[in-house]
């Protein structure tokens, strides 16, 4: 193994090829189980004007995420504009889709910034991810909220993910204060934004099941939608595609949803993320730009 600790590149290029692979395999897995055919005829019969609702859900999402990470720089002393803040969280979506775990584009704003704001390294690795623990800690506390109105799931499941509310909210405070004194100001303001973001995304599935016709089951349909969207921040996958299907399909089956139905959300979602995404790429030939020497 020595030889990958001296070639970076060929290490990089290795662990790509294993997230290709478990995106492979994943998608084998899914469509062993449903039949592709399922899934066209469900994006067949979409309605267009609630895609397009889900698809501007996703970007006020996006941008409310933008606004929340904003604060994080400016408690550590990174003044951006929302304008300049806002591109570069673009640019981040960008970068999220083709890298694994849709934590590249995190990796890359450091990459700027400390470029900018020289000693901050640290502190920005530091804001980030606090700011990705405060979308997690937001996803929690819609899925243990919705999970009472779930009726597929047992009961004492359902009263301790009410309790867990409380709970994990208090555990989270107490620990910004441990570990991120300086954040636990913003606590209150950043926790939410965090709600109105995943709120609004919640909301974007909503409007994706609507469009298919779906209107069973949905508040189940949403509580898989959000155990999705923290698996899918794992680093697994290549911008998270592969696992969010699998959490769908599996999740469909345990509380006994329609597969063909969740896996076309999930892949419907993709699609929309990555449409919201792709204008970053104006960014990225800017910033590529910016960092040619002089001639």
């Amino acid at each position: 193994m020595a030889i990958l600790s001296t070639q970076p590149q060929l290490r990089r290029a290795l662990v790509l090829g294993a997230k290709l692979a478990f995106v492979a395999g994943a998608f084998y897995f899914v469509f062993h189980r449903i039949g592709v055919r399922d899934v066209r005829r469900v994006l067949a019969a979409a309605q267009p004007g609630w895609l397009a609702l889900a698809a501007g859900l996703f970007g006020l999402s996006k941008w409310l995420s933008a606004r929340r990470l904003n604060y994080f720089f400016r408690a550590i002393g990174v003044p951006l504009s929302e304008a300049e803040n806002l591109r570069l969280y673009w640019l981040g979506m960008y970068y999220n889709l083709f890298l694994p775990g849709g934590i590249g584009g995190d990796g890359y704003k450091v990459y700027l910034l400390r470029r900018r704001f020289p000693g901050k390294t640290t502190a920005l690795v530091r804001a980030l991810l606090l700011d990705r623990v405060s979308g997690v800690l937001a996803l929690g506390v819609l899925a243990g909220l919705l999970l009472a109105f779930v009726p597929a799931v047992p009961l004492p499941w359902r009263l301790a993910g009410v309790a867990g509310v409380p709970l994990g909210v208090g555990a989270s405070y107490w620990l910004s204060g441990r570990f991120f004194p300086e954040f636990q100001p913003l606590f209150g303001r950043v926790g939410w934004l965090g709600l109105g973001v995943q709120g609004a995304q919640v909301l974007c599935a909503w409007a994706l099941l609507a469009g298919t016709g779906t209107a069973a089951h949905t508040v189940a349909y949403l509580v898989v939608f959000l155990a999705s969207s923290v698996v899918a921040v794992l680093p697994l996958t290549v911008g998270g595609i592969g696992a969010r299907e699998v959490t769908f399909l599996l999740g469909a089956q345990v509380l006994h949803l329609n597969a063909a139905v969740s896996v076309t959300v999930s892949l419907a979602f993709y699609f929309i993320s990555a449409a919201v995404a792709l204008p970053g790429a104006v960014f990225s030939f800017k910033a590529k730009a910016a960092e040619q020497p002089a001639a």
